[in-house]
């Protein structure tokens, strides 16, 4: 008779005394309490230690094994078998485990485990295999979870996989903070002639899509937009406002180019308001700029920025402006009122089209554009807020720094956003072509990283939403103005 032994279990030995015939002997069996199980409650003569995980990924992880022996000769395979649910058994198509042929010596492996679902928990043996076929389990299994994913694309489902009936590019997003929730705001937009005036609110951490109310001014594409956050004086609480404006309609085939701006209270969610300047002798809209598309727009504290982009003849602009809300005798603001101040210090890079933003904190960077002779940009400008003057034309100033140019192809039109301190810019088109690639920007290392490419398509004039910890890219189109060439999809980066 064979006997089997453990290293870290206590054994119980039982003697056994039997006669046959006349003839007296004695053998001595071995049972372990970690001893590898059949499925139909069979005992086996050899004992496995508890499995331990080694490393846990988000698609794979490894698993260290061992079982001791004194007949090797029995065991021809053995490895591990896992299940998202249950004791794991081995699939008929051995698709859950590892086998490896039993060689003679060394009881001591590891599984590579790959091909898992990731935030996903999986149950863990090992288990032998003996030459007669028998299949012993470990009578234990160990537990893991994998990881969140890294570095990948994700087209979310549904109702978040598509933005609603209609694809579109040339859309606005923007974001900030509601209730430790990053919520963004997007819609408007274009397919083909169409313009668009639905907006929509994202929520980061529900992964839902609410359909805000109905932008009040002419639908449009190609607008500035920023949100505002104040706190109510006499209520005590939040007020985020979030504004829109700018950009170009099109009526009966006809382009027109809009200098409007609207405001809607988020907090209240009830309609928009037309904003209006806060000077009685300079009664209009509150922008004193040029009529354009293809701005760059975002907000620091209480201040809303708009800058660069083109007008209907295609001429591009280095102009920047500063909107500032009214406010009462009580120092209370006004969301509905307000001023753009033009900026002292035009941009220091030329004009440009078509570039693209991203906020780290209060850090705005401009990256990307187009020029005046076509010229596509690959510059990456900080942009650091100064205090001007107290004439009433200038409270405010632009120092621009210019950082590591971005390391992809010059090109404009990109999606761009920022999550857990780092900026993130891709997609967009020059004049070769249309774009995938997307990289990330450190700003403490003022360097730069490729990231895994936007899988679906090359794509431009998309729109970049900033989520909690991760970003999202939806609509564009190929480069292509035929209405097919649009899309309506929301795709998900892990970073």
């Amino acid at each position: 008779m064979k006997t089997l032994k453990t290293a870290f279990t206590a054994t119980v030995l039982l003697m056994c005394a039997c006669t046959a015939d006349d003839a007296l002997y004695s053998e001595y069996r071995v049972f372990l309490k970690n001893s590898f199980v059949t499925p139909s409650g069979t005992i086996l003569e050899s004992a496995a230690f508890g499995d331990t995980i080694q490393e846990v990924s988000d698609r794979d992880a490894t698993v260290k094994g061992f079982f001791e022996y004194t007949a090797p000769y029995e065991i021809v395979r053995y490895g591990h078998c896992w299940s998202t649910n249950g004791t794991p058994v081995i699939a008929p198509d051995s698709s859950n485990c590892t086998l490896f042929d039993f060689q003679g010596s060394g009881s001591d492996f590891e599984s590579y485990i790959g091909g898992l679902k990731y935030e996903t928990s999986y149950n863990v043996r090992s288990f032998v295999i003996t030459s007669n076929g028998t299949v012993g389990y470990n009578p234990q299994y160990t537990s893991f979870t994998t990881a969140s994913p890294h570095d990948e694309w994700f087209q979310c489902s549904k109702p978040a996989s598509t933005i609603d009936t209609h694809p579109r590019a040339d859309g606005f997003a923007v974001s900030t903070v509601l209730n430790g929730d990053t919520i963004t705001c997007f819609g408007l937009g274009r397919n083909a002639g169409q313009c668009f005036n639905d907006v929509f609110m994202f929520s980061s951490k529900n992964k839902a899509i609410s359909k805000l109310p109905t932008f009040k001014g002419k639908a449009r594409w190609g607008v500035s937009a920023f949100i505002l956050n104040y706190t109510d004086n006499i209520k005590n609480e939040p007020v985020i406002c979030l504004y829109v404006g700018l950009g170009c309609s099109n009526s009966n085939g006809k382009d027109s180019y809009e200098n409007d701006f609207y405001e809607l209270d988020l907090t209240k969610k009830d309609r928009w308001e037309e904003v209006r300047s806060s000077y009685k002798d300079r009664i209009g809209p509150a922008f004193t700029g040029n009529e354009r598309t293809g701005t760059v727009s975002f907000a620091i504290g209480e201040l809303g920025f708009v800058g660069l982009g083109e007008n209907a003849s295609g001429a591009c602009h280095n102009d920047f402006y500063v909107f500032v809300m009214d406010r009462d005798n009580n120092n209370m603001p006004n969301p509905t009122r307000g001023y753009f101040y033009t900026m002292t210090q035009p941009f220091a890079y030329g004009e440009l089209t078509g570039a693209s933003t991203f906020l780290i904190g209060d850090n705005a960077y401009i990256v990307g554009g187009k020029d005046n002779d076509g010229n596509y940009h690959n510059d990456l400008i900080h942009c650091i807020l100064k205090d001007g003057s107290t004439d009433d034309e200038a409270p405010y100033y632009f120092m621009w720094e210019k950082k590591k140019a971005f390391p992809g192809d010059a090109r404009a039109f990109g999606a761009a956003m920022a999550v857990n301190g780092y900026g993130y810019f891709g997609t967009g088109e020059n004049q070769s072509g249309v774009y995938s690639d997307f990289w990330r920007y450190d700003q403490g290392n003022n360097d730069w990283t490729r990231c895994a490419p936007f899988p679906y398509t090359n794509v431009s004039h998309s729109f970049g939403i900033s989520g909690n910890d991760r970003c999202y890219l939806g609509g564009g189109f190929n480069g292509d103005y035929s209405e097919s060439e649009y899309y309506n999809f929301l795709w998900e980066y892990r970073p």
